[in-house]
């Protein structure tokens, strides 16, 4: 392991095996999903017969023996065969922390072997024909993953601590994030969202009806799903992407962004579920929290409650405008002012903190 100051960082590409590699890989992800569901039901029998908790390594000692039998395909190796035990192990880790916590514990399931979909080493991996990784960078480990049929390999690599920018003559920003547009700045320039799903939501109604229409278990229907789970992958890409390149943009111009401490899972389960969703919020301030924290940048959470009644540059309360059109720009650009006013004087501006806090349940 590094020192407390190393960054973890983890770099995706997406890999091209030959015919041999992909079946090779399809066998070890067959093998480690049947190691998976072994060890859980090992673990289940075991407490319903004596109340006996099985560990982690009391498992490891017994894939020794099962790889001492030759079960198994033959290049999967030791590290690749212990990850399934190890995901089990903080399923349960996980589990026993909600029992504790008093909320719905979820106990784990059996995983189903078109649903595990990725294979990490720790060890017994090569790169080669691929962009270069930092030279500063020691590799941990490398997952690679099937998604809607194309390969992926995520390297996860333990950077030294990057020098913070210093803020100089950069400026604070509020940004109210919306549904017609994805953000509004305290500068009154709006920013569309990638709405990807918006513009695919034609053409994936076409796909979903023909694969309603394919015989279950057909070889058409696994045609037609992997269309749509393509479909869905991109759209995932899209919005990823967007939220790089935005957040990235954000940090470089601004030494302070205040942003809502919003409900997400609370919007995404009301009448604009859909746009909220399809903006992808959570995401983008998730992507925002590390760029900030390594350009030196503070991110804040304001409470959103009472910022739509705030005429920023009185400092009063009013009722905001509700009518629509024209009215729109100037009373988000009032809510972002205003959080902007709490951070010199208000309770709701938290001073001091380099990353976004997580929202409170």
């Amino acid at each position: 392991m590094g020192d407390d100051s190393s960054v973890r960082r983890a770099y995706r590409y997406r890999i091209y095996p030959t015919a041999r590699q992909r079946l090779a890989m399809e066998a070890q992800l067959r093998f480690a999903c049947e190691l998976y569901n072994a060890a859980l039901e090992q673990r289940r029998d075991a407490w319903r017969r004596g109340r006996h908790t099985v560990t982690l390594f009391e498992q490891f000692r017994d894939l020794t023996d099962v790889r001492a039998a030759g079960i198994g395909p033959v290049a999967m190796n030791c590290t690749a065969m212990r990850d399934p035990l190890r995901r089990l192990d903080r399923a349960f880790e996980a589990f026993f922390r909600r029992l504790e916590a008093g909320v719905k514990p979820g106990y784990p399931r059996f995983r189903s072997s078109r649903r595990y979909d990725s294979l990490t080493w720790a060890d017994g991996w090569a790169v080669r024909d691929c962009r270069e990784l930092p030279a500063t960078a020691v590799a941990r480990t490398v997952t690679v993953r099937s998604v809607a049929g194309r390969w992926y390999a995520c390297f996860s690599l333990l950077l030294p601590p990057r020098p913070r920018v210093s803020a100089g003559p950069r400026a604070a920003v509020g940004i109210d994030l919306g549904v017609q547009h994805f953000l509004t700045l305290s500068t009154g320039d709006h920013v569309a969202g990638p709405r990807a799903y918006r513009a695919s939501v034609r053409r994936l109604r076409v796909i979903q009806r023909r694969l309603s229409r394919q015989k279950k278990g057909s070889r058409r229907q696994q045609t037609v799903g992997l269309l749509l789970a393509r479909k869905h992958d991109r759209i995932r890409n899209l919005r990823r992407d967007h939220a790089h390149k935005l957040s990235h943009r954000l940090v470089a111009d601004f030494a302070l962004i205040a942003v809502e401490d919003l409900n997400f899972r609370g919007l995404a389960s009301g009448f604009l579920a859909k746009h909220v969703s399809d903006q992808g919020w959570a995401a983008f301030l998730t992507v925002l929290k590390y760029k900030a924290a390594e350009a030196g940048t503070r991110v804040v959470r304001v409470a959103p409650a009472g910022t739509s009644q705030v005429c920023s540059p009185r400092a009063r309360s009013r009722p905001a405008a509700r009518a629509h059109g024209g009215f729109r720009r100037a009373r988000a650009r009032s809510r972002v002012d205003s959080w902007l006013a709490r951070g010199d004087s208000g309770p709701g501006f938290q001073r001091g903190c380099s990353a976004v806090r997580p929202a409170p349940h």
